[in-house]
């Protein structure tokens, strides 16, 4: 880990590839983040419209903050949560970046294992968790890649307890991202999905 071009980046010394930064802006990410784009994303209509003041996102599981961003351009404040401390660094010094309309939105909590966080104020959680890729994927993303090394796979126990933690937070969802055939987190049946050709959305509702 270094700085490559005024950013904080991971690479391989030697490597081919270039350095893995956090970027909300650039490439296919600031396409996603056009205006004209945002409303169509699926994540966006998973989350639906908040039903009174409660426009708070918490995303418990950050990663690249690529969702987070998506989140915040549709309107969301969003507060996240990243527990690898190279990764935070990385989200840290993206926010540092990033446009100052976009940035306000979002709020990066300390990097601790034990997050405290209050209940019953978030519109939704949105959970990420990290699944193994399929053994036929050749060419696996570069930021999939690192995320793999830096981040373990959680094991059963660990969804059930992440679900049943978002959901203890009260919020008038949550949010699950999932590859399009992956089982459900901790083989609990959504309420409804927002499907895509290689992604879903797993809502479940909370009242």
């Amino acid at each position: 880990m270094g700085w490559y071009q005024d950013a904080l980046a991971l690479w391989v010394p030697g490597g081919k590839e270039t350095p893995l930064s956090v970027n909300f802006t650039d490439g296919k990410q600031g396409y996603r983040l056009s205006p004209e784009r945002v409303r169509h994303e699926r994540l966006i209509k998973a989350l639906g419209k908040p039903r009174d003041d409660r426009h708070q996102i918490l995303d418990a599981t950050a990663g690249l903050g690529r969702d987070a961003a998506l989140m915040a351009q549709a309107g969301f404040d969003v507060t996240l949560v990243e527990r690898s401390p190279y990764i935070h660094a990385m989200l840290e010094d993206g926010l540092r970046r990033a446009p100052p309309a976009l940035s306000a939105k979002m709020t990066l909590l300390p990097c601790q294992d034990s997050v405290q966080v209050p209940a019953d104020v978030w519109h939704a959680v949105y959970l990420d968790p990290m699944f193994p890729a399929r053994e036929k994927s050749a060419a696996v993303k570069k930021d999939l890649r690192w995320l793999q090394v830096l981040c373990a796979y959680p094991q059963p126990a660990e969804e059930e307890a992440l679900l049943a933690w978002a959901m203890s937070l009260q919020p008038h969802r949550v949010v699950v991202k999932r590859p399009g055939k992956a089982p459900d987190l901790a083989g609990k049946t959504p309420g409804f999905s927002q499907k895509g050709k290689a992604v879903r959305f797993d809502v479940y509702l909370m009242g």
